[in-house]
């Protein structure tokens, strides 16, 4: 149905097919360009939905402007993509240059790094680190639980996005000071637990 519309989407260069729209289980990423009618959208999606029995939650739609930075802020004073489009509903998030938005465990957004998800993500490796060292683990049983916690929690943001030099040694502190315990002093350094 999207494909089949007039929606321009964003197209690639090197790719026959123009990018419109990314699916996976309930999560649906739309790409529009300035010239497409959000409103245009909408009919699609209602069609869609009627055909489907599928609910699309317009009030979760979060918006990611992207392009030139004079189209990005003019977007989010105006919420017009063009001076003769439609205003986007109030209820919808424009996120503004800085802001990232989350979409399937990655965080996409305009000039700004990561740093938003990955907060997120170490406070929930802190979190769980604390947790298990209330059990008084072995040293092995402290390795094999900080490189699952660890490895677990940061591998799919890195595959997705790389992970910043900072962030690599604040995960560093936390697996030395989650294998040494209560130690103010780490008898042994990252680069000899690597070896």
């Amino acid at each position: 149905l999207l494909r089949r519309s007039q929606l321009k989407g964003y197209e690639i260069k090197g790719l026959a097919d123009r990018l419109i729209a990314t699916l996976y289980a309930d999560d649906t990423t739309v790409y529009l360009s300035a010239e497409d009618d959000y409103d245009a959208l909408l009919e699609l999606l209602e069609i869609w939905c009627r055909a489907s029995g599928a609910r699309f939650n317009v009030m979760k739609t979060e918006i990611i402007p992207m392009g030139k930075e004079s189209f990005r802020r003019d977007l989010i004073q105006t919420r017009k993509t063009r001076p003769d489009a439609t205003a986007l509903p109030e209820g919808i998030r424009i996120a503004k240059d800085g802001e990232v938005t989350r979409i399937l465990g990655s965080w996409p957004g305009n000039t700004k790094g990561n740093a938003a998800a990955w907060s997120t993500i170490l406070d929930k490796i802190q979190d769980r680190l604390d947790r298990w060292s209330r059990f008084r683990p072995s040293m092995n049983g402290r390795s094999m639980i900080s490189r699952a916690i660890i490895g677990g929690c940061t591998q799919f943001l890195t595959a997705a996005q790389g992970m910043p030099l900072d962030v690599e040694k604040k995960l560093d502190r936390m697996t030395l000071n989650f294998l040494w315990g209560e130690s103010r002093k780490h008898p042994i350094n990252m680069e000899t637990l690597r070896q």
